[in-house]
């Protein structure tokens, strides 16, 4: 936001330079990105009258005027400006005269004739980027009278970055409250009379009160609008970066800009019947000023007559019912709109307002009356007319509560770091316009004013203090902090353990997006109960996540399209339980597609499967001393007959598989194989115990077993280790087979068994007698026949 300083200074003045002025605002929040003034420096520059304008003896496109310029003799200028005429009020830098650009002026002699000084342009004294002509005073500006003080251009334009939350400072009136806290000193309002009688002909209701509380509106007939604007009011709207338009309108923006309320005004012979305030009709459309064309949604709060809709609350007015230069009778409306209510509406028509800027961050509710009572006592002063009472739609409930707020001297020493005087404190809250409720020695309870709607907890309190105190002047503390730091066993896994595990197989490490698209979530994991976002930031991040995959799914995608078709990808995020919506887990999750290697001269490429992302999943899960088991399940999001269930004791801790051809067409992506996991059940257990190297020969027995086809090799090799024979090393699948000389329902196990001693070479009848104790039990439990 633009303001000007002389603006500004007709409210408070601080005996400060304007430069002193901005820095101290930015050091009490109100970030200031620059502070320039209205026109460059130059000197000599005076207005003057142009007494008689004859074209030039010598040239038909020049002009020899003389110029009044307020002393004993007229002076002889020649200008070449279509627009000089005899009787204008002009801007004239005289000989001597300094102007921008490093520009003097001389005497000169143009086609014979003598000139002795120029007059100007807006352009030729910095004041615009261009001009159609030379300037045109008013008629009233005193003649000699030097320009700048006549046009106050040495006012500066502070331009103010204000924060979201600081809504309250998108006015004069907002930064005039924070230099009066910050300097101590009272500001002026101005003075506003209103002489109102008869009630307003047009009738109004509110049918959403809790979009709209408070909705106030006044007739004012007979005004002239097209009249001049006052020009100390258009140059204060320019100089806050507003365009000028017809009177009226610029009496609404003056006021927005001074005190911070948007304000409209209808012409009130375009107006069918009452108005209501209310939401929008599906399929209803406006004309809205800016020559767009809007078909509303029915979750925008509009305002309509019998007929159509005149505005989108709070945003921007519609074409049909404007005011026009030949407007006579006009409807002021001023009005509080709820801030959550109207926040993203300007934004979803593809619109962003002055209005739309400060109702979304909060206006105050308590000025309304105050800005129309502002507005209707301008509109008479400069275009006339009568203005009716204000006709009043109130929702005393619907309006924002000022809970009050009880902050400690303790609480603030303790943030802060440091003691502040308990009659700085409490001066500081009264300079800030909060109301001290009730007070001890040590305590203030503090009820905010209406316009701060950033002041909710005691924090808020604390900020406010520090501000004013200076940021710059907050003396530095060593950072004490009272924590109870956790050893980690040695023995106990981390996260970093996990992290560096994937890594060195190859893996990469994403952090993706926690919310996603619904059409992501139905792919994964179409049960899950969603979670879906009020307002989401798009469609694509819509609903809060039930697994990593969906991000991992798109990295992939975002990969495939940049070249890059070989990946590992990890990711370790919290997600949403797919039953139990509000509670939420650690998951780790991983994804491969791909080539096996990259591409060299002595092998062929291979394509990775299944089994190279189980490895890898296995080779995470032996960091633990835990027993996961893998089990054939299905999953939507993975392809049948190539999907495990994972469990740990019985309990299903996570999923493997390839991605499902259904989803892999959807997503346009290559083949890919997953697994998610619980975190926590990885990290719970305990590193694998070291186990020393025996000096002695292994023994190894290979044996063949014939079982039934639908026997698990894995139910095999568990039943082995849990006989927990001595000097058992482990047991490994080295063939299958079905076929030729094997029963039909019937499959061909080739198991490898090694035995080894720590204190001596093992005896073949030692090692024979441990492989027929596995055979047995394999002929018990599973009805295995030796091949």
């Amino acid at each position: 936001m633009n303001i000007s300083t002389s603006w500004l200074r007709e409210w408070i003045s601080p005996v400060v330079t304007d430069e002193v002025l901005a820095e101290q605002l930015t050091m009490a929040g109100l970030e200031v990105d620059s502070i320039q003034t209205v026109a460059p420096a130059f000197n000599k520059v005076v207005a003057g009258h142009v007494v008689t304008c004859e074209k030039h003896p010598d040239a038909d496109k020049l002009n020899l005027c003389q110029v009044d310029i307020g002393e004993a003799d007229l002076v002889q200028i020649i200008c070449g400006a279509k627009n000089v005429r005899t009787g204008l009020k002009v801007i004239t830098a005289l000989v001597g005269a300094n102007l921008p650009g490093d520009f003097k002026i001389k005497k000169a002699k143009l086609r014979g004739v003598e000139s002795f000084g120029m007059i100007c342009s807006e352009s030729e004294l910095g004041m615009s980027g261009s001009s159609d002509g030379i300037a045109e005073l008013n008629s009233e500006a005193p003649i000699g009278q030097d320009i700048r003080e006549y046009l106050d251009l040495d006012d500066n334009i502070i331009e103010l970055d204000i924060t979201p939350n600081r809504g309250d400072c998108f006015s004069v009136l907002g930064v005039a409250r924070e230099v009066s806290a910050n300097y101590g000193m009272a500001f002026v309002m101005p003075e506003i009379n209103v002489t109102a009688q008869g009630e307003s002909s047009v009738d109004t209701s509110v049918s959403n009160t809790a979009a709209c509380p408070k909705y106030l509106t006044r007739t004012i007939k007979g005004i002239d609008n097209s009249v001049q604007t006052p020009k100390w009011m258009s140059d204060k709207l320019s100089r806050s970066g507003q365009a000028t338009h017809s009177p009226v309108v610029d009496i609404t923006n003056y006021v927005l800009m001074e005190l911070g309320q948007p304000l409209h005004a209808f012409d009130l012979a375009k107006i069918n019947g009452s108005i209501e305030v209310r939401n929008a009709k599906s399929g209803e459309t406006i004309d809205l000023l800016n020559d767009s064309t809007a078909t509303l949604k029915e979750n925008t709060l509009v305002i309509a007559d019998e007929k159509s809709v005149l505005a989108i609350a709070g945003v921007m007015g519609g074409e049909s019912s404007s005011t026009q230069v030949t407007t006579t009778d006009i409807l002021l409306e001023s009005a509080f709109f709820e801030p959550v209510s109207l926040a993203g509406k300007a934004r979803d028509y593809g619109l962003h307002t002055e209005s739309s800027l400060r109702f979304e961050r909060g206006v105050d509710f308590n000025i309304t009356e105050l800005a129309l009572d502002r507005a209707t006592q301008l509109v008479v002063e400069v275009c006339g007319g009568a203005a009716s009472e204000i006709t009043s739609n109130i929702d005393k409930s619907a309006l924002p509560e000022l809970a009050p707020i009880t902050i400690t001297k303790a609480k603030i020493q303790k943030i802060l770091g440091f003691e502040l005087d308990s009659n700085w404190i409490e001066e500081k809250f009264i300079n800030l316009d909060f109301e001290i409720s009730n007070k001890t020695p040590d305590s203030w309870t503090i009820i905010p004013p209406s316009f701060r709607f950033d002041i909710r907890i005691p924090a808020d309190l604390i900020e406010e203090l520090a501000r004013l105190y200076g940021y710059d002047k907050l003396p530095v503390q060593k950072l004490s902090l009272d924590a109870n730091i956790n050893a980690i066993k040695e023995d106990q896994i981390d996260k970093y353990d996990v992290m560096q595990a994937l890594v060195s197989r190859g893996y990469q490490e994403v952090i993706t997006y926690s919310f996603i698209s619904e059409k992501y979530q139905d792919l994964i994991d179409p049960s899950a109960k969603k979670i879906a976002l009020t307002n989401p930031i798009s469609a694509d991040m819509s609903t809060m996540r039930s697994s990593l995959w969906a991000g991992l799914l798109q990295t992939v995608e975002s990969n495939q399209r940049r070249g890059h078709t070989d990946a590992r990808f990890f990711e370790i995020g919290l997600c949403f339980d797919g039953v139990k919506a509000d509670e939420q887990s650690n998951k780790l999750a991983g994804i491969i597609t791909g080539n096996r290697f990259e591409a060299q001269w002595s092998e062929e490429l291979q394509a990775l499967d299944f089994f190279d992302a189980k490895a890898d999943l296995e080779s995470l899960l032996s960091l633990t001393s835990a027993s996961f088991a893998f089990e054939a399940a299905e999953r939507p999001a993975l392809q049948k007959g190539q999907s495990a269930k994972i469990t740990l004791n019985g309990k299903p801790v996570g999923w493997i598989g390839a991605l499902s051809p259904v989803v892999q067409k959807e997503l346009s992506l290559p083949k890919c194989y997953l697994y998610e996991i619980d975190l926590e059940v990885v990290l719970s257990g305990n590193i694998s115990k070291y186990q020393p190297f025996s000096s002695y020969q292994q023994a190894q027995r290979d044996i063949a077993l014939v079982v039934d086809q639908s026997t698990p090799v894995a139910q095999l090799t568990d039943a082995i280790n849990e006989l927990n024979q001595v000097h058992f090393v482990g047991v490994s699948l080295f063939d299958v087979y079905q076929g030729e000389h094997i029963e039909t329902g019937k499959k061909s196990v080739a198991l490898n068994l090694a035995y080894q001693s720590l204190e001596a070479t093992l005896a073949d009848d030692e090692v024979n007698a441990k492989v027929d104790e596995v055979l047995a039990l394999m002929k018990n439990k599973f009805g295995a026949t030796l091949r």
